[in-house]
């Protein structure tokens, strides 16, 4: 197997790529979207730029609005 097959074979199933979800608003993702990426986002969070950061908010603020 090689790493690009390792690497599909590790990310969720369920959940759309990112260069996907960038051309959409958070409100159109899912909960699972939402918290997977959050997860991911603050993970990453000191090499963050201005956009990431505030995505990364935008994602921070639809959790919030929906409470999960």
């Amino acid at each position: 197997m090689s790493n690009k097959d390792e690497s599909a074979a590790s990310y969720p199933r369920n959940i759309r790529d990112f260069q996907e979800l960038s051309s959409m608003k958070p409100s159109e993702w899912t909960e699972i979207e939402l918290h997977y990426n959050h997860r991911a986002m603050s993970d990453l969070s000191p090499w963050l730029n201005e956009q990431g950061t505030h995505i990364h908010s935008q994602i921070i603020q639809e959790i919030e609005r929906r409470g999960v």
